[in-house]
């Protein structure tokens, strides 16, 4: 497999150059400011994740698009101090909390909203640069619109899920907290902003042709897609543990306090409710879909290291499969001890990169558009060895397109 794929990199490489100057095609640069924007999402991702852990995230009772500076004199101190203490939060978990003990959560809250604008600015400003100078093809602008849009809209969808923390809880005993269908939504708003970069900026950089997928790579494809989507709906479970706070409680593995169905499993009705809201109920369905992805992962490994794979998409699932079992190994973990912030954070980023590694496949699994374009001009020496090579290979191997 690796001379075919090293055969085709040399053939194809020759039809890549004029492809990525051909009208319509966006060049290099845009792919590699787009792959930035993706790793800052990431890291926005995983800031997002120590403000929640360290309980910053209502430290801030207000919000206003254009940002705020934070306080600089005593005075603005006690009075930002005094607008989080007629809050919940304060009066029922640190009525002792002190004005410098306040200035540890305020930063990282502060940090992080400040951090989301600044993500702004870095799409924004390129953004502009590139259209004013025609570098934006057509077919790729309603997309980089669309998350312009996704970027603005996920900071009123973060300032949606902190205000329901702002909110006195139903119970006098209740436990003040962001509204776990609200977190879900703003992580799940995060991973689609910062899926659909990636995926942008892989295309950019490595074209692929729109529905080219080599009919011996199919199976590989269905069964990659089908582990993406377990991946996701895996993290976005986790995002309601995070948001219950579930993995404070049975801090067992593999058992659950000694059982296998934890006491309180499915107690709420109505019951679609237990696969939200319900602590045991939300932390069982998650352990299961995590050894849902493993086994999954395990299993297509095991598979597809029999059939032949062009060296990219090889390095793809040995990836997966490494990375599947550090996250489910980093969740054991995390459960254990009782999700301590660097374990909580770390766990949170291993999610972002199993998921990561998904997208990877999937994007290298359809065929180069040079190859492609290649066949369907037919003519040259080049253009015929870059079509059998595809034939014989089911793909080709990263040819830089």
């Amino acid at each position: 497999v690796r001379p075919l794929g090293h055969r085709l990199c040399s053939t194809a490489a020759p039809a890549a150059a004029p492809l990525a100057s051909a009208p319509g095609a966006a060049p290099p640069q845009v792919g590699w400011w787009l792959l930035g924007c993706s790793g800052a999402v990431f890291g926005m991702v995983v800031l997002g994740g120590v403000t929640r852990l360290t309980r910053s995230g209502l430290s801030m009772t207000d919000w206003r698009p254009q940002g705020s500076w934070p306080p600089s004199t005593p005075e603005e101190w006690e009075k930002e101090f005094g607008k989080y203490k007629q809050f919940p939060e304060y009066q029922r978990l640190h009525p002792d909390m002190t004005v410098d003990e306040f200035k540890s959560i305020f930063w990282l809250e502060w940090g992080h909203r400040m951090a989301g604008r600044a993500v702004g600015f870095v799409f924004g400003l390129p953004l502009a640069y590139f259209a004013l100078r025609g570098r934006i093809p057509a077919s790729l602008a309603p997309r980089l619109c669309l998350l312009f849009s996704m970027g603005g809209a996920q900071g009123l969808v973060g300032w949606w899920m902190v205000k329901s923390g702002l909110e006195a809880p139903a119970h006098e005993d209740g436990v003040p907290r962001v509204s776990p269908y609200r977190l879900a939504a703003h992580l799940t708003v995060a991973f689609a902003i910062y899926t659909l970069l990636l995926y942008t900026a892989l295309g950019i950089l490595q074209p692929r042709a729109p529905s080219g997928i080599a009919s011996t790579l199919k199976p590989f494809a269905t069964r990659m897609h089908s582990i993406a989507g377990l991946i996701a709906v895996t993290a976005v479970s986790g995002a309601f543990v995070a948001g219950m706070q579930a993995g404070l409680a049975f801090n067992t593995f593999p058992l659950m306090e000694g059982r296998l169905i934890p006491e309180g499993y499915f107690g709420l009705s109505p019951s679609y409710r237990n696969f939200f809201e319900s602590v045991p109920s939300v932390q069982l369905h998650h352990r299961l879909l995590a050894l849902s992805t493993l086994g999954s992962v395990t299993a297509f490994w095991v598979w597809a290291v029999r059939v032949p794979l062009p060296p990219q998409l090889r390095l793809g699932t040995n990836l997966l499969l490494l990375g599947a079992w550090m996250q489910v190994s980093l969740g054991v973990v995390t459960l254990l001890s009782a999700v301590p912030v660097h374990l909580g954070s770390a766990h949170q980023a291993g999610a972002l990169t199993l998921f990561s590694i998904a997208v990877f496949c999937v994007h290298s699994v359809r065929l180069p558009a040079a190859a492609v374009a290649s066949l369907k001009a037919g003519g040259g020496p080049a253009a015929r060895a870059a079509g059998a090579a595809v034939k014989q290979t089911g793909g080709p191997a990263f040819a830089g397109g």
